[in-house]
């Protein structure tokens, strides 16, 4: 009996570890760099020059937080993004 009980709790285990093994894996299939890169290529897609102040803009923004969107929209003003709708959709592409 005990040895029984030793093997469902080992294959119970493995289980368990398996599990959060692969959710590990997919959490960490979109990492938040993907959306700072998402950021920065729809500018570039607009013809904006991409430098250190909007690499660092979609950088933050892609933090997720209301703070970080705020300052990755001023951020890309204060870089050149002078259109609004520009600067909106890059700071929400970083966030997703």
């Amino acid at each position: 009996m005990i040895r029984l009980k030793r093997l469902l709790v080992g294959a119970f285990t493995s289980s368990i570890a398996a599990t959060a093994l692969a959710a590990g894996t997919v959490a960490l299939a979109t990492p938040a760099q993907a959306s700072a890169w998402d950021c920065q290529q729809y500018l570039r897609d607009r013809g904006y020059a991409v430098g250190s102040v909007e690499t660092n803009a979609c950088a933050q923004g892609a933090r997720g937080g209301l703070a970080d969107y705020a300052f990755c929209l001023y951020e890309l003003d204060r870089g050149g993004v002078n259109n609004e709708s520009h600067r909106v959709n890059a700071c929400q592409l970083a966030q997703t």
